[in-house]
């Protein structure tokens, strides 16, 4: 058992935390009813919310070329979650959400986006490519800890939800995930904050790491 997993586009050793928990429940948020899918919107993103997203990658990569395997649908808004801090929130007023709607990323939206590794997946059928290459698993038959925990990055699945902006336009509160095997995830939301007509992180709002 490795002591520590190097986290996707980030190639820094984090703390190996082992939240088996944490990580069932992914699975079960992940694998949710499928007769409740969300709408999908037949509207391309805007520019504003690419360059939130843009925003959000550069601040998580920081420089990084690695691959980026982004899934081509974001996840939904949920209205329920309480897995981030709620301090993040003070003082901003949200827009009033939507019903349940994801959007899908276009190749056109790959170079706006700035990155020139990044490749747009099905995130099921990523899955597969995730679960044969969990370094968790073959690490176990004695292969190197690094050269596998840098295989199942490369084939790693990032994950970005959607936008929920404050009344002003001034804010976006963004969650993502990224997920390279069982023992090796994490997730997090973000807020960022326009200044000067440029967007960038302002503080992470918690997160889980397994």
């Amino acid at each position: 058992m490795f002591e520590s997993v190097r986290l996707a586009g980030k190639r820094r050793i984090a703390p190996y935390v082992v939240c088996l928990a944490l990580s069932a429940v992914g699975l079960v948020s992940a694998q949710q009813d499928r007769d409740v899918r969300p709408k999908v919107s037949d509207q391309p993103f805007t520019a504003e919310q690419i360059a939130v997203y843009r925003a959000l990658l550069t601040s998580w990569y920081e420089g990084d070329k690695a691959a980026i395997n982004l899934a081509i649908q974001t996840d939904p808004i949920d209205p329920n979650d309480d897995s981030f801090d709620k301090t993040c929130l003070k003082g901003l007023i949200l827009e009033k959400m939507k019903a349940a709607e994801v959007h899908r990323f276009r190749s056109e939206d790959l170079t706006p986006l700035g990155f020139a590794n990044l490749r747009l997946v099905d995130p099921e059928i990523q899955a597969k490519e995730v679960r044969d290459n969990d370094p968790g698993k073959t690490i176990l038959d004695g292969k190197s800890v690094d050269d596998d925990v840098d295989n199942g990055i490369a084939h790693g699945l990032f994950t970005l939800g959607e936008i929920h902006f404050d009344k002003n336009h001034t804010h976006a509160l963004v969650q993502y995930r990224s997920w390279c095997g069982m023992l090796c995830g994490h997730g997090s939301t973000m807020l960022l904050k326009k200044k000067d007509g440029v967007w960038m992180r302002k503080k992470q709002c918690g997160g889980w790491q397994s």
